[in-house]
């Protein structure tokens, strides 16, 4: 038997992402179950983050705060990058919590599937650079981020709700509150609407 391909096909990840914005969440479905939307997972949080960094690096150049390369380095790549891994740590919080402490069903592979692609909202981020509308901006990509993951993370196991809330809520936690504190009035090694606190 030939093993399952794990490539990416563009055309199937592009219909897939116009489903989610027109809030199909029967998506959540499909990618669950298919192995070859691995790769499609993780390229649309890497990609989401990144934008959601890029965001964040022009809100401050149009801003005109001082120092913009320097933040182009630390919050958009170097924060992309600790905001990506620190995604992992939620997946593996989701987990953790579902399968190991409430005993709920849950594999790690369709976990991972499916909050990959409820990272999409993060996308929206690259829109902060808006004035006057940047911090509500900010703030609506994070609900919707913990939303669409609330409901990704329940297409993949057969937990309660409020399991689910439980388990999302510990993992968006750790993950919001570490890259609130990697952003000081020196530095800001976090992407995108965290970017706010040294000068808010």
């Amino acid at each position: 038997m030939m093993p399952q391909s794990v490539g990416l096909d563009v055309n199937v990840l592009a219909q897939r992402l116009r489903r989610l914005a027109t809030l199909d969440t029967t998506v959540f479905d499909e990618v669950r179950t298919d192995a070859s939307a691995s790769i499609s997972a993780i390229l649309v949080v890497a990609v989401s983050v990144l934008l959601s960094g890029l965001g964040g690096w022009l809100w401050w150049i149009f801003g005109g705060y001082p120092n913009a390369g320097d933040i182009f380095v630390r919050s958009m790549i170097i924060g992309s990058i600790i905001a990506l891994g620190l995604w992992v740590v939620w997946v593996a919080m989701v987990y953790v919590v579902l399968a190991q402490i409430f005993r709920a069903r849950l594999d790690m592979y369709e976990l991972g599937r499916v909050m990959g692609f409820a990272a999409a909202p993060l996308s929206l981020g690259v829109l902060m650079c808006v004035h006057r509308l940047d911090f509500g901006i900010g703030l609506a990509v994070l609900a919707l981020l913990f939303g669409t993951n609330q409901i990704a993370i329940q297409s993949s196991t057969d937990a309660s709700p409020a399991k689910v809330l439980v388990a999302n809520a510990a993992g968006f936690a750790v993950w919001a509150i570490v890259l609130n504190l990697l952003v000081t009035a020196q530095n800001a090694y976090a992407p995108g609407v965290f970017i706010f606190a040294p000068v808010g």
